[in-house]
């Protein structure tokens, strides 16, 4: 008798088992919306004490840039199409379309600057087989525009050796949680070759944007200020016409 009651009661627990673990899937959305605007700057530093080196061109490139623009021009399910505005220290611009699926990490031109909203420690940025790898580290606090922002941290470091020249790669990247919009990003790479070492980086950080605005005051506000004035108005007038009093 028992046994025809505990094969039952298995299957449902692995059908509930089930149900949980579909149910508790990350679901990948999208947290921005067409027209929203990100600014970053642009940081270059680029140091060797190999008297034979030399910066290299996408480096010196970088290094001519003022600031970079991403701009929201569609979105379709996972997909945000976008635009990236590059404004050069001599005052010129170039301006290139890209789009990113905030579900696989797929993406042209605006690479990582866009991923799902909400996700979690221990969530991959994407399930395409060549992003799985950047998992979220944690999701810790940090000043950026007009307050202080829960983001999304990977750190990523590889390191490698053909017996010559020893290579180190240090990847930092955060990411506003609530909508998966890059805040701010660090790009290094270290290279070791006997007694020299050449240190280049390529860093940006988010500047401007049309999405975080400083809140203007509650409604209630200006209410409350005119009954304020009406209130005293009210009393100096009472007060006013009330009968003097000698001074005795």
């Amino acid at each position: 008798m028992n046994s025809r009651i505990v094969l039952p009661s298995l299957i449902s627990t692995f059908l509930l088992l089930a149900l949980v673990v579909a149910v508790s899937a990350q679901t990948r959305t999208v947290g921005v919306s067409v027209g929203n605007k990100f600014r970053y700057d642009n940081t270059i530093i680029w140091s060797s004490n190999d008297p034979n080196a030399t910066p290299p061109s996408i480096l010196v490139d970088a290094n001519n840039t003022q600031w970079r623009e991403r701009t929201v021009t569609a979105i379709s399910g996972t997909n945000i199409t976008g635009q990236m505005t590059t404004h050069f220290k001599n005052g010129t611009e170039t301006t290139v379309g890209g789009w990113v699926d905030v579900d696989t990490g797929d993406s042209l031109n605006i690479t990582l600057v866009f991923i799902s909203a909400n996700l979690t420690a221990g969530d991959s940025i994407g399930t395409n087989a060549s992003i799985t790898t950047w998992i979220i580290n944690e999701t810790v606090s940090r000043p950026y525009l007009n307050g202080v922002r829960d983001t999304n941290h990977v750190n990523i470091t590889s390191s490698s050796s053909d017996g010559t020249h020893t290579y180190r790669t240090n990847v930092h990247a955060y990411w506003d949680k609530t909508t998966g919009v890059l805040v701010e990003s660090l790009y290094e790479n270290i290279n070791q070759t006997g007694a020299y070492t050449t240190i280049g980086s390529s860093g940006q950080r988010i500047i401007s944007s049309d999405l975080w605005i400083v809140p203007e005051f509650p409604t209630w506000i200006p209410a409350l200020f005119i009954l304020i004035v009406l209130t005293s108005a009210t009393m100096l007038i009472a007060r006013q016409k009330q009968p003097k009093t000698p001074f005795r």
